[in-house]
């Protein structure tokens, strides 16, 4: 059978925990898959909780101690996607069927079942939009996500509807925000989000909106649906430690190097454990903020590279797509192999340039057309760029893209180290410098630049930094950053006050491998005009 029945039992199962509600659907797909349960829509609220994807990093995703504190519980999906914070201001919906003959892959899936959703709401006057890979948006604000997980031929497909929103909770709750939240750089959280409160100016009674979406799904599957009581499903099959799968990952500083990668599906990230002469893989983990299916092919992959030489690692993990087949939502085998040859690279970075592993895990490595490897994008370096809220508070200088290299701070120290080599040094005072420096650098041809910011940021603006094509060594900042302390929108608007701090030992290592520049820069090559001068001229 490849077809949903003609008719789907469907209930709404009220006010749960999310650890309740997660495990209802694990294991109802997995019978489903055998074909000992049917068909089911079902509806139903949560209370707070942090919800992961089936293949994130919980530590990186999550704050684990604030939601421990508050009772907030963390809880892992079956299905793939980004974090979410629950609460009893979402609907949840989970529809568990067999497989549509006629449905393709998983952003066809994706895309059918929010388009389902969109006629729903169209019916309260709700004009809301698919937005690749998994939300549905108005005017670029989210009001829905989407997530998919398979066994077999049997699909679970779920949604989470803000019908209110708790905001502080909510950023509080995840550790990192996530790109599928951003509309621009300084829209606050509220502006990107909308809730159902907000479009209809009250709170939707929960009959009529699980009316109108089961209208709408079961016209798209072309199938009726049928009340279920809620006393006729299995209690035995609910419940959900929450906390399974790759959240070994809080382990800090234990010698394993990490790399990420951007993609449109969703950032991945690799953790390798080099044996104890790190010539082979003693372990390897793979995670990230996307769907696939196989749900279990990172996994697989991780089995196929444990033990290997580190020198095989790229042609096996090459090997493996080869010969298993998969569905990749917004990434491709090239996004995996990528990110494996970050890790494999940060081996030979610590080694080349005396990291520790920590030191190693900073660097952030952003190729080019031309190279990703790093010591060529270090010769190739001739510009550095670092972060304001790197230097003291007390600075007169903090705010402004300019040193006088008093020698009180590592800012100062790496002035010295960028002048030193005859390189354009800027202090970044807000985004749209960056944006503005970055555009002015592409335009004067330089090819390769360093530099220093968290990797929050990195992975939140990663378009701003991978848009220009130039290369880039960037070193992430330890201490407070505007992340941590939910200030980003001060941040961004050159206001944040807590200070972050640059490791001096390590940007003197990398600074090692930077060649001086000319003293004249090579024809045709313009030289930067810090942004006070062009004010200044002005």
């Amino acid at each position: 059978m490849n077809q949903p029945s003609s008719t789907i039992a469907c209930h709404d199962d009220g006010l749960n925990s999310a650890s309740w509600n997660a495990g209802f659907d694990q294991n109802w797909l997995t019978l489903h898959a055998r074909g000992d349960r049917p068909d089911l829509l079902r509806f139903y609220r949560s209370r707070p909780a942090a919800s992961a994807g089936r293949h994130q990093a919980l530590a990186r995703e999550i704050r684990l101690d604030y939601c421990l504190t508050r009772g907030i519980e963390v809880v892992r999906r079956a299905s793939g996607g980004g974090a979410l914070y629950l609460d009893e201001n979402q609907l949840g919906l989970s529809l568990i069927i067999r497989r549509p003959a006629e449905w393709g892959g998983m952003q066809d899936i994706l895309s059918r079942f929010c388009a389902a959703l969109a006629d729903g709401l169209a019916h309260l006057g709700i004009q809301a939009h698919f937005k690749a890979p998994n939300d549905l948006e108005i005017d670029g604000r989210k009001l829905a996500s989407a997530f998919i997980a398979t066994a077999g031929n049997s699909l679970l497909l779920q949604a989470t509807l803000l019908i209110d929103a708790n905001i502080k909770t909510m950023l509080e709750a995840l550790r990192v925000p996530t790109e599928k939240l951003t509309v621009t750089g300084l829209e606050s959280a509220r502006q990107r989000l909308v809730t159902l409160k907000e479009l209809l100016g009250e709170v939707p009674e929960d009959a009529v909106l699980q009316q109108t979406l089961r209208l709408a799904i079961a016209e798209a599957l072309g199938v009726s649906f049928s009340d279920a009581a809620s006393e006729a499903v299995d209690s035995r099959w609910c419940g959900n430690d929450g906390i399974s799968g790759v959240g070994e990952w809080h382990v800090e500083d234990d010698g394993t190097l990490e790399s990420l990668h951007k993609t449109a599906g969703g950032v991945l990230r690799v953790r390798l454990w080099p044996d104890a002469g790190q010539q082979h893989i003693e372990h390897i983990r793979f995670a990230g903020d996307v769907n696939l299916h196989p749900a279990d092919t990172l996994e697989h992959l991780e089995h196929a590279l444990a033990g290997l030489p580190l020198a095989q690692a790229e042609a096996a993990a090459r090997a493996f797509f080869g010969n298993f087949p998969c569905d990749l939502l917004g990434f491709s085998p090239e996004d995996v192999i990528r990110v494996l040859q970050l890790a494999l690279a940060k081996l030979d970075q610590q080694r080349e340039f005396g990291l520790s592993p920590a030191q190693a895990n900073s660097l952030m490595v952003l190729g080019s057309e031309t190279t990703h490897d790093t010591p060529a994008i270090l010769a190739q370096a001739t510009v550095m760029l670092l972060p304001y809220c790197a230097k003291p508070a007390w600075c007169k200088w903090r705010h402004q893209d300019d040193c006088v290299e008093c020698g009180k701070c590592e800012v100062g120290d790496a002035y010295r180290l960028a002048r030193e080599r005859n390189m354009q040094v800027t202090t970044i005072t807000h985004y749209e410098h960056l944006t503005a420096t970055l555009a002015e650098m592409k335009n004067n041809g330089v090819e390769a630049y360093v530099g220093a910011c968290c990797s929050q940021f990195f992975i939140k603006r990663h378009h701003a930094f991978r848009e220009t094509g130039m290369a880039a060594v960037l070193m992430d900042i330890s201490g407070a950053n505007c992340y941590e302390l939910k200030q980003e929108e001060a941040a961004y608007a050159g206001q944040f006050q807590a200070e972050a701090s640059l490791d001096a030992d390590m940007l003197a290592k990398v600074m090692q491998h930077v060649p001086a520049q000319p003293d004249e820069p090579p024809q045709g090559i313009i030289p930067l005009i810090p942004l006070n001068e062009t004010r200044k001229r002005a």
